[in-house]
């Protein structure tokens, strides 16, 4: 099922340790229609500006999901209002800046480990607080 031009739901949903520990990843109709909202005003208009592929490392997270990879309880995964991602073709930074100065969102994070580094960004249908915090370690 098609998100926006670029975005499907399966990559949105896709969980390796999902599969791996046969944890049921499906979302509701109320995630599916907060997954498309944050395609259809982050994502897509991230794809759209840089023009290469934008892989997403982490979307929708059930429940059993979230607590088995050690998200936080209150993660707006689990909503579906949140992607991790990544763009190889663009330094992050970059994309970090252009979306806190173009983009409506609710939370935009530069994260970083000790292995790597990836944007978090959430989009709420209902407010949007704009916090954003430039390197934030997860």
């Amino acid at each position: 099922m098609k998100l926006t031009e670029n975005f499907t739901i399966s990559e949105l949903i896709y969980s390796y340790t999902a599969q791996v520990n046969k944890i049921d990843n499906r979302p509701s109709v109320q995630v599916i229609e907060n997954l498309k909202a944050l395609c259809e005003n982050i994502l897509q208009p991230l794809r759209d500006h840089f023009a290469c592929p934008i892989i997403i490392t982490s979307g929708f997270r059930s429940p059993k999901l979230n607590k088995k990879i050690g998200g936080v309880a209150n993660s707006q995964h689990i909503e579906g209002k949140a992607a991790d991602f990544i763009i190889p073709a663009v330094d992050l930074k970059t994309v970090f800046k252009w979306i806190k100065n173009n983009l409506v969102y609710d939370q935009l994070l530069y994260e970083y480990n000790s292995k790597d580094v990836w944007i978090h960004v959430s989009y709420d249908r209902s407010h949007n607080r704009k916090q954003a915090i430039d390197n934030y370690k997860a």
